[in-house]
């Protein structure tokens, strides 16, 4: 089912002026009528943690906006019935808004008022200083370890901004525990920021540098803050493969 600009109407989700933002540039794969049903799909167990901190919780950034899109689109296109969801909030430190195993009759989709109740919590503003992403990133590790033989498929999003971040030192190393998983099939960091950061980088830049060699792996996927459009039919195909 493709988001249409009359599925979010029904959603009562805003739309938004910039086109990158659009749900309806977020397409769906083909599926079998089996496999839209997911009567026909092994289980996934995915994670969505929203970075709420620095950019991220500026309104003329819109980064809250599309982090709610992004969570949106995850939620009623990806998951199905059977599949493992766990939804983290990254403050100065994490909080975990939601886990559970989504189960549903006929292999129905998430419904609209769950959805919209999960990202609003997810996308809250954040208060205070500080960051937590690498921390994120650990629990998500963590949380992945217990679901035990299910392909893991994690979604971050972040502007990248590390500065604030006491744990930004083990980022890398975070990050190859994570891949280093046998269930992991893909990490989808997305919202990352063109600003500039320290040392003449980009904050895209300096965090795709602190990732360290996991930054090639194929399993990562990488978007700008306003390139989701373009990156997520690449996502939406990596979960589909990670089904089979």
């Amino acid at each position: 089912m493709p988001v249409t600009p009359a599925l979010l109407s029904a959603l009562s989700i805003p739309a938004l002026s910039m086109p990158a933002l659009s749900m309806s540039a977020l397409p769906v794969p083909a599926m079998s009528a089996s496999t839209l049903l997911g009567l026909s799909t092994p289980p996934l167990h995915l994670t969505v943690a929203v970075d709420m901190t620095g950019s991220s919780k500026n309104p003329a950034f819109r980064y809250a906006d599309q982090a709610r899109l992004l969570a949106q689109s995850v939620m009623l296109n990806q998951v199905r019935s059977g599949d493992t969801l766990t939804l983290l909030r990254v403050c100065n430190g994490v909080q975990t808004v939601a886990d559970f195993t989504f189960s549903s009759k006929n292999g129905a989709r998430m419904a609209r008022a769950d959805i919209l109740r999960y990202t609003t919590a997810i996308t809250r503003p954040c208060t205070g200083r500080g960051s937590a992403i690498t921390a994120g990133l650990t629990q998500a590790a963590g949380r992945a370890a217990q679901t035990a033989k299910i392909g893991d498929v994690i979604v971050l999003f972040t502007d990248g901004a590390l500065r604030d971040d006491p744990g930004r030192a083990a980022l890398g190393a975070t990050t190859r525990t994570l891949l280093g998983a046998k269930t992991t099939r893909t990490l989808f960091v997305a919202g990352l920021s063109p600003e500039a950061g320290a040392g003449g980088l980009s904050v895209r830049d300096s965090f795709v540098k602190a990732l360290g060699a996991s930054a090639s792996d194929r399993r990562v996927l990488l978007a700008g803050a306003y390139d989701l459009a373009n990156v997520y039919p690449t996502f939406a195909a990596a979960v589909k493969a990670a089904r089979q």
